[in-house]
């Protein structure tokens, strides 16, 4: 499956034929986005089953929200028990063994290239579909995944792009070859796609959370961070506490609006039995994601199903009022019910869109604000011996007429991003 297809169509797909909340379709949707049953989903889906479900509305959301794995799972497991068409379950078939074809040709490119990047001294952490695939579902089919999304060191980039030439791989974005300077140390750069020849996809990223601004913390994840088999390949995967922040800011990142994150979240948290409850909290507060965990958790199990974590948990990461009101009205209830919240603004600081309402929100969300206004600072105006890194050139007087020529660039690059997604 392309990666970049597969984004860019996301949003266009989810708002066609949307249906109402509270429809058929949307519970059952909702009741079959489970890895097993209980009895309360059992008997909703009993009962819709026998309403006027649109069938083919439903297998198309089931689809675009990465459910339909979990959908034919359950829909064949009580066929003797509710009426469904045969060419749902027929179709629904097809589609969990074109998910399960899908994973394992990723899986097949992405255990080539991490071989030999290990043979090369990289190590990297494997994140969110590639390892929950095996480690919580346990069936490539019932987790689909449009790229394998691989953490590691900058220092580590070069050889990461040998090893990428090598099985001829294609740049989307940032190219091949050195990084940019950094502006600050929490500058990061994030999100980098490569095709290989089968279209499958493989995305870097240096900073777990990736939310416009480097983590305080990073040394911190990878300490944390396990040796595991994926894919039939040793690699690192985060820490449990580290992977759940990383699922949830990720989910909340998106607007909530694939059903396949949010089952990712609630599984991860219902087969956990060794989190560090204490430890979660830590991070949380160091990172000043608090209020985003709590809010998304809060709607997870609203959707879901509560009880997902320990109420007394919940009752210390708790955020001020003022948060609150700032994360529901970027995401109304109705809206994060219906599958159709707003994708990264509030959760992401424009470094780059210095008068931007949504930074004022983040400020308020998310804190870290003399970070991010250094961060900026640096943007609107970096250091001379940025500029001479960046543009190869030492005289003091180019340098100071490239300033403009920089923002010009910049805000360029800004808009053909922003036309991408």
């Amino acid at each position: 499956m392309d990666k970049i297809i597969a984004d860019s169509n996301i949003k266009k797909s989810l708002s066609a034929g949307k249906p109402a909340v509270g429809s058929p379709e949307w519970r059952m949707l909702i009741a079959t986005a489970r890895l097993e049953l209980d009895d309360a989903s059992k008997s909703e889906i009993i009962q819709v089953a026998g309403l006027d479900v649109d069938w083919s509305m439903l297998m198309h959301l089931s689809a675009v929200n990465g459910t339909a794995g979990l959908m034919f799972r359950h829909l064949s497991a009580l066929s003797r028990q509710i009426d469904v068409p045969a060419e749902v379950i027929s179709e629904l078939g097809t589609i969990y063994l074109r998910i399960t074809a899908s994973s394992l040709q990723q899986m097949a490119q992405f255990k080539k290239v991490a071989g030999k990047s290990r043979e090369a001294g990289v190590e990297m952490i494997v994140l969110k579909g590639a390892v929950l695939s095996e480690s919580i579902y346990g069936d490539a089919g019932l987790r689909p995944m449009s790229d394998v999304d691989i953490l590691i060191r900058e220092a580590d980039w070069l050889k990461v792009c040998e090893v990428l030439k090598l099985y001829k791989y294609t740049a989307h974005g940032q190219d091949f070859g050195s990084l940019p300077p950094r502006l600050t140390q929490y500058d990061i750069q994030t999100h980098l796609q490569f095709l290989s020849p089968v279209e499958t996809c493989l995305e870097y990223q240096f900073d777990l959370f990736t939310i416009g601004i480097g983590m305080l913390d990073m040394p911190g994840v990878w300490k944390r961070s396990i040796e595991a088999e994926v894919g039939g390949e040793k690699v690192r995967v985060p820490g449990t506490e580290d992977q759940l922040l990383h699922l949830i800011i990720h989910a909340n990142r998106h607007g909530c609006s694939r059903l396949k994150w949010l089952v990712d979240i609630a599984e991860s948290l219902r087969q956990s039995t060794e989190v560090d409850w204490d430890l979660f909290v830590e991070i949380a507060r160091r990172e000043k994601v608090v209020a985003i965990i709590y809010m998304t958790i809060k709607h997870i199990e609203h959707l879901l199903g509560p009880g997902l974590v320990p109420q007394h948990i919940m009752d210390r990461i708790t955020p001020r009022g003022y948060q609150r009101m700032v994360w529901n009205y970027l995401w109304p209830q109705e809206k994060l019910d219906g599958l159709d919240g707003r994708y990264e603004d509030g959760i992401c600081y424009y470094f780059y869109k210095p008068l931007s309402g949504w930074n004022l929100l983040n400020f308020i969300l998310m804190g870290r604000i003399r970070d991010k206004l250094c961060y900026q600072a640096r943007w609107i105006a970096p250091s001379l011996d940025w500029m001479a890194e960046y543009y190869g050139e030492r005289k003091s007087i180019r340098l100071l007429r490239l300033y403009p020529v920089r923002m010009a660039d910049r805000m360029r690059k800004d808009r053909a991003e922003k036309q991408r997604r």
